[in-house]
Order: C-alpha cells, then structure tokens, then sequence
C-alpha cells in the first residue's frame, strides 16, 4: 500500500493560515517552512498532521478549535473554493470524494445520505490522530458555508476498534 499523502497546496494554504493568525513567529515555532513545499507535488500525510499537531499544541494552547479555525478559514477565505461552492446543493459536494482525492491520500471515506439535510461521512483508516478530524471537520463546515448554508459538521466519538470517525453534517 502507498504511503499516505496529501498535496503542496494544503500545506501552503495551512502555512500561509499559520502567518495570517500568528505571523512568522508561528511558523518558526512549529519550524515549518513554506519554500520546502510545492503547489502540486504530493507529500507525507504524516508531515501534514505533525504541521496541525504542531499548530494546536505550540500555537493554539493545545486548543481543538485552533486546528478547527485553520481547516475552516483555508475554504472559507479562498476565492476559487467560493466560486466553486457558491450555493451548491450540499449534499451533491459532500456525497463525492473528487474534490478530497485530489488533495489526500490516506484511508477511505465512506459517503451516506441520511436525509434531505443531513449527510454522513465515515473515514476509516486515516493514519493520524484527533488533530487531523479536527482540521478535517473546520473544511467541511466552510464548506457548508459557501454553499449558504446554516448547519453544523458534528464528528462523533470514535467508532469501533478500527479507529474510524463519523462526521454528521446537517443544514436548515
């Protein structure tokens, strides 16, 4: 099996969040260096956790919602993301990988409608800790809010011995 992997641009985007909110001190602080990365080339997802875990712990007071805030800024302030979700049926975006595919490599998602409103994704096989569902769980909830949506992305405690998460996502 490949290692996993996630794309140059979500490291710059999360780097560049890092800037915005705690300037290049926190980026000395976790000693990441954006030079190091390329917009299209593939990297360690691992790296990429250890960049958010980084983040929460030495930046973000140890704070959840640090990792949160960047997953959710990096969609919510990107111009060509609202383009592209700009009132959207969320269910049709939550319901396709397409989008997750072209930036991660690591586990499977498994994609459930519930409801009209209510959409189920599982993630399984995701080599990283609660930092990763965290930043995870921000992007989708800035998903929902370019579609002009109101809603919540809830994830659910762990599910069995495998390790996978479950995030509900509801909107009105």
């Amino acid at each position: 099996m490949p290692e996993n992997q996630a794309k140059g641009d979500v490291f710059l985007k999360v780097l560049d969040q890092v800037v915005k909110k705690w300037g290049n001190r926190g980026l000395k602080e976790i000693d990441a260096d954006p030079a190091k990365y390329k917009m299209e080339q593939w990297y360690s997802f691992a790296a990429l956790c250890k960049i958010l875990r980084d983040t929460q712990t030495k930046l973000g007071n140890n704070n959840p919602l640090s990792v949160y805030q960047l997953g959710f800024r990096i969609i919510k302030d990107d111009p060509r993301w609202q383009d592209v979700f700009y009132d959207k049926n969320p269910a049709e975006i939550f319901l396709s990988t397409k989008r997750q595919e072209a930036q991660y490599k690591a586990g499977t998602q498994t994609l459930e409608r519930i409801g009209e409103k209510h959409v189920r994704v599982e993630l399984q096989n995701w080599d990283c800790d609660e930092v990763w569902y965290d930043f995870f769980r921000g992007r989708l909830q800035g998903v929902l809010e370019l579609t002009g949506r109101t809603g919540v992305v809830h994830l659910q405690p762990e599910k069995g011995e495998d390790g996978s998460r479950i995030l509900d996502i509801k909107w009105g």
